[in-house]
C-alpha cells in the first residue's frame, strides 16, 4: 500500500502552524489561572474583613448605650443614689454586655462603683488621667485567663458648656459577642480571620489562640501591613507577604471609632488548584487542532483541487 506522504506532510505544517501560537496562549493562560486564583483570594478576604469590621463598629455602638445615659444632661442633675439606681437597672437588663460601672470625679474621687469595678483602683490605671486632660474617651482592652477579654472605657462627662469633665464614667464591657461574630465569619474556613488592638494584641480569632493564649500577638509581618494601612491613611488593605518562606495572602480592615484592626489571612499553599482543570482544557485543544488539520486536508482536496474531466473519444466514420 502506497502511503501519500504529501497528505502527512500538509496536516503536519497545519498542525505546527496552530499548535505553535496555541501553546504559546497556552502558556499565559496556565501562569495566569494561579495570579487570578491569588486576586479573588485577596479580594474575597478584603471584602470579608471590611464586612467584619463594620459589624464590630456596630455591636460596639450599641454597647455604647450606658455612656450614652451617663453622658445626657438629665443624668448630670440627678442626685448619687438615683445615678446608681439608673446604671444599675440598665447593667442588669444587658447582663451579658456590661460587667461593671464606676462613677468618678476627675481627681479620682469615687462616687459609686457597680458589678466587676466595685473594687476599681483609678490612682493605679492611667485612663483617668488621660480622659481628665485629654477631655476624650479613651479605653483598653483587659485580657484574663478565665474568660472573654473586656473593654475598659473611661468617659468624661460635661455640664452645661464647660470644657472641662465634671465627672469620668468608667464602664467594662465583655466582648464576648465579639467572639461569636468572628467564629461566625470565620466557620469552615481555611484563612485565620481575628481582631487585634492598637498594640497588636489579639482580642479575639477564629482559631481560639487568643482564648488559649490571652494578650498573645499577631505576627510583625502583619503589623506592618497594618502600619502600612496607617502611614497612607487607608482603611482597608490586602496584600501577599512572605513568612518563613511561605506566601501567606492578608487583608485588614480598621474598626471605626477604635484603634483595632480586623485581620484575615491565609497560607496561598492551601488555595485551591485550578491548575488540573485549565491543562484540560490544552489537552482539549491540542485534540481539536489535530483533528481539525485532517478536516482542513479533506476540505482542500475537495474544493481546492479540480477533479479530472473524462477523455473526449473521437467517433469513426
Amino acid at each position: 500500500m502506497k502511503i501519500n506522504s504529501n497528505k502527512y506532510k500538509f496536516i503536519a505544517i497545519v498542525v505546527i502552524l496552530f499548535l505553535i501560537p496555541f501553546l504559546i496562549m497556552s502558556n499565559h493562560f496556565l501562569n495566569s489561572t494561579k495570579e487570578m486564583v491569588r486576586k479573588n483570594t485577596l479580594e474575597r478576604i478584603g471584602l470579608r474583613t471590611s464586612t467584619v469590621s463594620k459589624v464590630i463598629s456596630g455591636v460596639l455602638n450599641l454597647n455604647y448605650e450606658i455612656f450614652r445615659i451617663a453622658k445626657d444632661e438629665k443624668f448630670v442633675k440627678l442626685s448619687n443614689p438615683e445615678r446608681k439606681k439608673l446604671l444599675k437597672s440598665e447593667m442588669e437588663q444587658h447582663k451579658e454586655v456590661y460587667r461593671g460601672f464606676a462613677l468618678f470625679t476627675p481627681a479620682c474621687g469615687k462616687i459609686f462603683s457597680l458589678g466587676d469595678l466595685n473594687d476599681f483602683d483609678c490612682s493605679e490605671d492611667g485612663l483617668l488621667k488621660q480622659a481628665a486632660s485629654s477631655a476624650m474617651s479613651v479605653g483598653a482592652v483587659e485580657y484574663s485567663q478565665d474568660e472573654p477579654c473586656s473593654l475598659v472605657i473611661a468617659e468624661p462627662i460635661f455640664s452645661g458648656e464647660s470644657k472641662k469633665p465634671r465627672l469620668i464614667a468608667f464602664g467594662k464591657i465583655s466582648l464576648a459577642p465579639l467572639n461569636n461574630i468572628i467564629r461566625s465569619f470565620g466557620k469552615k474556613s481555611r484563612s485565620e480571620l481575628g481582631i487585634v488592638d492598637a498594640g497588636g494584641q489579639i482580642i479575639s480569632d477564629s482559631t481560639g489562640k487568643a482564648i488559649i493564649k490571652p494578650g498573645i500577638r499577631i505576627s510583625n509581618e502583619i503589623i506592618q501591613v497594618i502600619n502600612f494601612s496607617l502611614k497612607r491613611q487607608i482603611q482597608n488593605s490586602s496584600s501577599q507577604i512572605l513568612v518563613k518562606n511561605k506566601k501567606i495572602l492578608v487583608a485588614v480592615s480598621s474598626v471605626q471609632g477604635t484603634k483595632w484592626w480586623v485581620y484575615e489571612k491565609i497560607n496561598s499553599s492551601t488555595l485551591l488548584d485550578y491548575a488540573f482543570w485549565a491543562k484540560r482544557i490544552v489537552y482539549t485543544g491540542i485534540v481539536l487542532i489535530i483533528v481539525f488539520a485532517f478536516v482542513s486536508y479533506k476540505l482542500a482536496k475537495i474544493l481546492l483541487i479540480p477533479k479530472e474531466l473524462p477523455l473526449k473519444t473521437e467517433a469513426k466514420i
